[in-house]
């Protein structure tokens, strides 16, 4: 008897995928059941005496422990580092099955010489010193025209026109008679007739001269028997008649135009530029043209002159080629097509190897000697084609401009945001930045600040990652402030309100310039104090934080270049805005006082002592009082080169304390006060002038009151505590702005800081 399977069965049966589904949940059950398995995978746990948070010491925030204990340093007990999660504040990160939906694609910054290549449009025209206007220098009537059309070609002394006046025959009637009077006089007249009747003479061809007659005319004139009431106007040179203002039977009055002769041996041609083509022409430039009638001809000709003044309808301007043109060839009017190829240079310089040691007129760009001498056309001595901002190539790599793709760049306003790919991250991440663009070359924008060579932009899907942060409230493109809240005054953490005085000083004499040269001194300070801020001990939050603003800060700082040395009050303008929105973030101060007048004689006294004071602070951090002596009575007598009488003898009566003392604990006792006093000094008398200088703060100084002392490095080697705490402390305020070569360290702290 067959047994009877159900309905239901037999459909199951038919799909086997069905049966591995309901099956296999139910045998897994099974076995677990069975052998006493747990149903679900068990939860990975942290086995004692670890962590996956990381410690830090709030005394030292320069201590990263992956556990909790002890400061190796001052032994209080770690605290969990505070993270406000991964990445920067304009970080994104997409997975790679995303960045391909994306299409993400990305592109290297390089380093190279800036090629443009330049499409202008024009036409040949007049060269306007070449054409000469005859007018009328008396009234009459137009009797008879030798040129009754334009563009007659005609020569130099060529019959134009003849004009019918009155004027003329009583002026021709005076020179008839004058010349006849003096032919007629018999014997041996007086020299007062004779020279009064040449004077008639000269007066009447002087009244000729006046109408434009050559003085071969005049003598024709001075034969003839009976005057003319016709005067024959001539051409004043080779050429073509541009201009005809006449007919015939036309009455002129004196000073009417007649006709204009333009010599059409040398021609302009005039070209028009747009505003973003101007960055890329220089005067003397070659260009290189075509004319619509001659095809497969190339002509070309040098930059002459480009007209500062621009359409305000068109937004063009003017380029103008001076042209020889022998045979005439070249016709005013004709279309021409040009092109301008330039290599230049990050300082604007053209890299052009044809006019290595050349000579140039700086009138006439046309006139290039291999030498020195005077131009051909003006007598205008020649000048250097160095001097015009022509070099014949560059050896220096950095005098090259940092290229980016142009369909890298987000623009909005004044603002541009390109989004580099943070190469340490295993997904794929990216940070957006705002960087100062300069001009467009073709397809690549150049950029003066915020990129470096290697780099990798995404040139493609830029706006999707943008859009990506918009919609995360985070700094994007359209708000660069989304999502940041502003902090109290002066909050900023210690490791970095220390180190941005040296900013603010410098902010002072930009705000306080008169010159061009001492803004770009004070922009030049500002730069070098955000750049050697030392951001190993920030905690995550500073450090996001910094990384934006002192980006925008430099930023600033390189547009407000751009405003010398025109503008000195704009540029001080833009570089304070800059700070203020960095101190409302990151709690910094940005009131700025009036820069004190240094005197530069007790400047470099403070210079000299400090190098005599920082082998007595590497003495006591060694501990070793012997040395700590010999350094002391090296210190009192540079101390005695002060001039300040109370100040240097503190010092002096001090440092003879401490040469005299052998107890270390006691030396540092009187260090301090040494210490102390020329920190003050230095900061009344010689900021900025003595180098570079840092002062160091350790918070268990004189039994938790604290100490600071001077290094010439933003490094920690305690000379309060030596071997005991060495890299307790850190470093609270820059005493200079590193204008000068960094004093040489101090040998043999270097194993210190790795002993540790």
């Amino acid at each position: 008897m067959k047994m009877k399977i159900p309905k239901a069965l037999k459909t199951i049966f038919r799909q086997p995928r069905k049966i591995l589904t309901i099956l296999l949940p139910l045998s897994l059950f099974a076995m677990g059941w069975w052998f006493g398995l747990p149903a679900e995978k068990p939860k990975q746990t942290v086995s004692a005496g670890e962590s996956d948070e990381t410690w830090t010491c709030s005394m030292h925030p320069q201590i990263r422990q992956p556990n909790p204990g002890l400061c190796p340093i001052c032994e209080m007990d770690l605290i969990p580092l505070q993270d406000s999660g991964e990445g920067g504040i304009r970080e994104v990160t997409v997975s790679s099955e995303a960045a391909a939906l994306l299409n993400l694609q990305v592109s290297p910054v390089i380093r190279s010489a800036a090629v443009a290549d330049v499409s202008l449009f024009g036409r040949i025209a007049y060269d306007e010193r070449r054409v000469s206007a005859s007018t009328s220098r008396i009234g009459g009537r137009i009797d008879r025209l030798f040129v009754d059309f334009t563009g007659a070609m005609v020569r130099k002394g060529d019959h134009l026109a003849e004009i019918y006046s009155p004027e003329i025959y009583v002026a021709q009637r005076e020179v008839i008679e004058a010349t006849k009077a003096i032919k007629t006089l018999s014997g041996k007249p007086s020299d007062s007739v004779m020279q009064t009747r040449r004077r008639l003479l000269n007066a009447a061809r002087e009244k000729l001269r006046l109408l434009q007659l050559s003085e071969e005319q005049i003598d024709e004139i001075a034969m003839q028997k009976n005057p003319s009431d016709r005067i024959t106007i001539r051409s004043p040179q080779d050429g073509i008649v541009v201009e005809k203002s006449v007919d015939l039977g036309s009455y002129v009055k004196t000073g009417d135009s007649l006709f204009k002769v333009a010599d059409l041996s040398k021609v302009w041609l005039i070209l028009e530029a747009y505003e973003s083509d101007l960055p890329w022409i220089r005067y003397a430039q070659d260009v290189a043209f075509s004319i619509e009638a001659f095809p497969g001809e190339e002509y070309h000709g040098r930059v002459a002159f480009i007209d500062p003044d621009i359409n305000p309808t068109t937004r063009v301007t003017q380029v103008r080629v001076n042209l020889d043109n022998p045979g005439q060839k070249l016709k005013p009017s004709m279309f021409a097509r040009a092109h301008v190829e330039s290599r230049m240079t990050s300082g604007g310089q053209v890299v052009d190897p044809s006019m290595a040691g050349k000579w140039i007129s700086p009138m006439h760009p046309e006139i290039v000697k291999d030498g020195p001498g005077t131009c051909d056309i003006c007598d205008m001595p020649l000048v250097p084609a160095s001097e015009l901002g022509f070099i014949a190539t560059t050896d220096e790599k950095s005098d090259l401009p940092i290229l980016v793709p142009a369909s890298a760049v987000l623009q909005t306003g004044e603002r541009a945001v390109v989004y580099v790919r943070v190469p340490e991250k295993v997904d794929p991440t990216f940070e957006g930045r705002e960087i100062v663009l300069g001009p467009k070359v073709g397809k690549q924008f150049i950029v003066v600040n915020g990129l470096s060579e290697g780099e990798l932009v995404v040139s493609q899907g830029a706006f999707k990652l943008d859009s990506e942060l918009q919609i995360k409230a985070k700094p994007s493109m359209m708000n660069p402030n989304a999502g940041l809240v502003e902090a109290p005054a002066n909050s900023a953490p210690e490791d970095l309100a220390g180190q941005w005085a040296p900013f603010l000083r410098s902010l002072a004499r930009l705000q306080h310039a008169s010159e061009p040269m001492a803004a770009k001194e004070a922009i030049a300070g500002m730069e070098r104090a955000i750049e050697a801020v030392d951001q190993s001990t920030f905690q995550p939050d500073t450090l996001k934080l910094w990384g934006e603003f002192s980006n925008r800060l430099m930023n600033g700082l390189k547009i407000a270049g751009r405003q010398l040395p025109k503008n000195v009050q704009q540029s001080a303008r833009i570089v304070t805005r800059s700070a203020e929105e960095a101190g409302r973030y990151l709690g910094l101060p940005t009131h700025t006082e009036a820069p004190p007048k240094v005197d530069p004689v007790i400047a470099g006294s403070l210079e000299e002592i400090i190098k005599t004071y920082l082998p007595l602070s590497k003495a006591l951090a060694d501990d070793a009082p012997e040395k700590a002596q010999a350094a002391a009575r090296d210190f009192s007598k540079a101390s005695g080169k002060i001039p300040l009488t109370e100040d240097a003898k503190y010092l002096q009566e001090n440092a003879n304390a401490l040469a005299g003392e052998g107890d270390i604990s006691k030396q540092r006792v009187v260090f301090q006060n040494i210490s102390n006093r020329l920190i003050s000094l230095v900061r009344s008398y010689g900021l900025d002038q003595v180098g570079s200088a840092y002062v160091v703060h350790c918070p268990m100084v004189a039994d938790g009151k604290g100490g600071d002392w001077i290094s010439n490095a933003p490094e920690v080697f305690n000379p309060y505590f030596g071997d005991a705490m060495l890299n307790c402390g850190s470093v609270t305020s820059t005493l200079s702005l590193g204008e000068k070569p960094p004093m040489k360290k101090m040998e043999g702290m270097e194993k210190h800081n790795h002993g540790k």
